[in-house]
């Protein structure tokens, strides 16, 4: 369940009944699975000040049990939890906080999960609603700055009035929130104790607030970032640019294509063979078979070659037959509101339509026949994106 965790040594005589839906004779009440664990482990480990430090940490970072909605019982979820602290007990709070904060039992406990903005809520039930606050008021008051504005000596500051200055004010709250939205579980997968609670949580795109978002220093989330539509055309091939290794699968995981992207008939981006981006994923070893890395970062720019001279951008990109890669943008913002916007739409002009940035490439070009009132895609692979002057 956690990162770097071996597998169980079973001379070692102790083991936990996991609430699996099946029944065993182990004979232990599972309702104090954890807390046995826990006790041996803290009792007996050799590195007592890490574990120290760790039991600090989850007293500040808490899950109440109570909060999980199916939490009897189990015991795997909330060991995984706590192994965050042991984890990085030496280490950066901030990477507590990440995996705190894409914790499936903190977003429970905390009531962001499945949380979804104002505007989803509006298109798909035509309900006024906004976004959970829970988790972005408790994770400002309890986990980090508090109420009060502090000087570096820990003294609290002071406006012209006398009167101690507030951390942050409930618009505050409200912008952080719609930050917290379209968080979900992943999906269940085999070996684990009951529903996917232990996985990081995945982000449902659709229940995104699009929106920008206030930062306590005035300016917005994301002021430090470069704008999408400054990223030159083929930053795939440019210096920098990251690639992930999909294995046989074609479909991205950092980004979403339609669930039948799956079937083997998609049309993907392949490399050719003289490709120089194919030849650095693919990493021949001697034998002239592919070495295949989990992850590729391009250290110098290359010359596009075959299909790649014709595309903006790619999403996954195949090397070898059941081999694919997928492309990992760098983190850059897509401003809410631009000029010239294009309206984007669907096959059938009853369909809802979006507005889309002519700049950045964000859909694909459709053509009709003289006469004809049908239009057809010319992609060159499936999901290709394209800007407005190369449709």
């Amino acid at each position: 369940g956690s990162p770097n965790e071996v597998a169980n040594d079973r001379s070692l005589g102790f083991h936990f009944d996991a609430n699996s839906g099946f029944t065993t004779k182990v004979g232990v009440d599972k309702t104090h699975n954890r807390k046995l664990i826990w006790l041996m482990i803290v009792l007996g480990a050799p590195d007592q000040l890490r574990q120290r430090v760790a039991w600090a940490l989850c007293q500040v970072l808490v899950v109440v049990k109570d909060a999980i909605g199916a939490a009897f019982g189990h015991t795997e979820w909330f060991l995984q939890y706590y192994d965050i602290f042991v984890r990085h007990a030496f280490g950066n709070y901030r990477d507590i906080l990440k995996e705190v904060s894409y914790s499936p039992l903190m977003a429970e406990n905390l009531s962001f999960l499945q949380s979804k903005s104002s505007a989803y809520i509006w298109e798909t039930q035509r309900i006024k609603a906004y976004a959970d606050e829970n988790f972005a008021r408790e994770i400002m008051q309890l986990f980090t700055i508090g109420l009060v504005q502090l000087n570096m000596d820990g003294t609290p500051k002071f406006d012209n009035y006398g009167n101690k200055m507030l951390a942050y004010t409930n618009n505050d709250i409200m912008s952080f929130s719609r930050a917290w939205t379209g968080f979900e579980l992943q999906s269940n997968r085999g070996n684990i104790e009951s529903t996917n609670r232990l996985d990081p949580m995945k982000i449902v795109g659709a229940w995104r607030d699009k929106f920008p978002k206030t930062g306590l220093s005035g300016g917005y989330i994301g002021d430090s970032f470069p704008l999408c539509v400054d990223y030159p055309s083929k930053s795939y091939l440019r210096k920098g640019a990251s690639y992930r290794f999909l294995g046989s699968s074609s479909l991205p995981e950092l980004m979403t294509d339609p669930p039948q992207f799956i079937d083997p008939s998609t049309k993907r981006a392949v490399l050719n063979e003289t490709s120089s981006l194919r030849n650095l994923l693919c990493n021949e070893n001697s034998d002239g078979e592919c070495q295949y890395l989990s992850s590729v970062k391009l250290d110098s720019n290359l010359v596009c070659t075959g299909v790649e001279c014709d595309i903006n951008t790619v999403r996954v990109v195949q090397v070898a037959n059941a081999a694919f890669f997928e492309y990992v943008h760098p983190p850059c913002v897509q401003q809410v509101f631009y000029n010239n916007a294009r309206k984007l739409s669907q096959r059938h002009r009853s369909y809802p339509s979006i507005c889309g940035n002519p700049l950045l490439p964000v859909a694909s070009e459709a053509c009709c026949e003289s006469g004809s009132i049908t239009a057809f895609r010319n992609s060159l692979f499936d999901g290709e994106r394209i800007v407005f002057s190369e449709a």
